[in-house]
């Protein structure tokens, strides 16, 4: 993909960031965070929400940093700095635009069949936001490597941003419009720190 592909695709996700950021709280917000709740939640067994917890702490910041610290390591270990860089780069965004856009919407979590207690504000999903940024930037990087079944292993980083997110709805910690609010501004910083290494990424990594 090119430069100004990804750029293009960059300035998509944010104006769909931007529409949702705008109409979250609109009555068609309030509909599609109904619906797809009661979609999701309709699916609730102690199997479902064993496995949602799991996910859930999989997106926890810890978990985020120890993933992150580990990638880290072993694309140093291969000389990939330009790789390093990228993932470097993705997860800092992360750090600095939960925060920022949590505080400037200030959203009340869903107070309704909460499984789990978590304070802060609710949009966008800071888990969605960090799975993304994190699976996507290493779907990434898959795709600049020589490994066998590529689009098995980038599906396998989808799975887990789709699972992670889906569990903070589940778990009645999010409105579905704070998860796809998350996802799409980190697939905005994904593409857009990949446009930006765009020269140097898209040589293939000798793994």
């Amino acid at each position: 993909m090119s430069r100004q592909k990804k750029m293009s695709l960059f300035l998509v996700f944010t104006l769909i960031f931007g529409v949702i950021a705008i109409f979250h709280e609109s009555r068609l917000g309030r509909w599609i965070d109904r619906e797809v709740y009661e979609f999701i939640y309709a699916s609730e067994s102690f199997i479902t929400t064993a496995l949602m917890l799991g996910f859930t702490q999989l997106g926890e910041v810890l978990s985020m940093i120890v993933m992150s610290l580990i990638l880290i390591s072993i694309l140093m270990l291969y000389k990939l700095k330009i790789h390093t860089l990228f993932i470097v780069i993705s997860m800092l965004a992360s750090t600095i635009l939960v925060p920022a856009l949590k505080h400037s919407f200030d959203r009340e979590r869903p107070s309704l069949l909460r499984l789990i207690e978590i304070s802060g504000f609710s949009f966008p999903s800071g888990h969605a936001v960090g799975s993304t940024i994190f699976f996507g930037s290493l779907g990434t990087i898959i795709g600049h490597t020589n490994l066998n079944n590529k689009a098995l292993l980038m599906t396998v980083c989808a799975t887990f941003i789709l699972m992670i997110s889906s569990s903070r709805v589940y778990l009645g910690v999010h409105y579905p419009t704070d998860v796809l609010a998350g996802v799409v501004i980190g697939l905005a910083v994904v593409v857009g720190t990949s446009a930006l290494l765009h020269h140097k990424l898209k040589k293939p990594a000798l793994i």
